[in-house]
């Protein structure tokens, strides 16, 4: 069973270094709960199912599909429960960790956040200076993914 242990926070954009090869993610929702989501990458769907747990950490089951159809790409769009959101991430280093910098587009625009996964709920993060650590938003409810699609950042 896979386990994911993963922090979000908020960014000081002003700080952000150079942000280069990022990746465009259109991402939608099936369910709630557990979450089953979809995500398109350049020519992958990836399907992912995600349930917390109680210590903090989620399941995490992803299968993926190279090149989908045009019709299987509209088909999961039609069936999304809220509008798509769609951001283009960047992976930074930084003291032996990955960091995931999302920067959100069109109703989203502004919005910048950044992930890493942990390997254990007790892990020691060295934030680097572009991390706001006071602004931790991992379980914020309106900074989660499905949430952005209904109620988008531009509207806040």
């Amino acid at each position: 069973m896979g386990i994911e242990i993963e922090r979000k926070f908020l960014v000081r954009q002003e700080l952000l270094p150079l942000l280069k090869d990022g990746r465009r993610i259109i991402q939608g929702y099936l369910t709630d709960s557990p979450s089953i989501r979809f995500r398109l990458i350049e020519d992958k769907l990836i399907l992912t199912v995600k349930k917390p747990q109680s210590d903090g950490s989620r399941f995490e089951l992803e299968t993926e599909k190279i090149n989908p159809s045009d019709d299987e790409v509209r088909t999961l769009q039609t069936l999304a429960l809220y509008p798509t959101i769609e951001k283009i991430r960047y992976c930074l280093d930084y003291s032996g960790l990955t960091w995931e910098i999302d920067v959100y587009q069109k109703e989203n625009a502004g919005l910048i956040t950044a992930d890493v996964e942990l390997s254990s709920l007790d892990e020691l993060i060295s934030f680097p200076a572009w991390i706001d650590a006071d602004s931790e938003i991992t379980r914020d409810p309106q900074y989660f993914n499905q949430n952005l699609g209904i109620r988008p950042f531009t509207t806040w």
